[in-house]
């Protein structure tokens, strides 16, 4: 699982992989299935209220809940207003939050290191 704060279109992006049989002439298989929620943000901090009906239900939604209260937690609405460094790298400009699983924290990345965001390992 990763996820991550988009401060262009305010959404929070998870994304996470599953195993899913497959058949192809007669012989089964396993793939990762690559799986995606979005969920909007609104200006004030709150999640979207169709969002949480839609997905609110949903095994991974209690982690994007958690993640929204981290972010309204260091006041990162309408626009996260401190200045932020990538964890790789260390640029200040065009970085956004993405939540590390192992620390239960947020680091931010900038557009170049956003493959280097923490993903939980099966």
């Amino acid at each position: 699982m990763s996820m991550r704060y988009d401060q262009e279109r305010k959404r929070i992006i998870c994304r996470w992989e599953e195993p899913t049989k497959v058949v192809m002439n007669k012989k089964e298989g396993v793939i990762k299935r690559s799986r995606m929620i979005t969920v909007k943000v609104n200006d004030n901090g709150k999640l979207n209220s169709k969002d949480i009906r839609r997905h609110g239900k949903h095994p991974m939604f209690p982690y994007i809940n958690r993640f929204n209260k981290m972010l309204n937690s260091i006041e990162c609405f309408p626009q996260c207003q401190n200045e932020y460094k990538c964890a790789v790298c260390g640029m200040e400009h065009d970085v956004s939050p993405h939540f590390d699983t192992k620390r239960q924290s947020i680091i931010w990345l900038c557009r170049d290191h956003l493959n280097d965001s923490p993903k939980v390992v099966d």
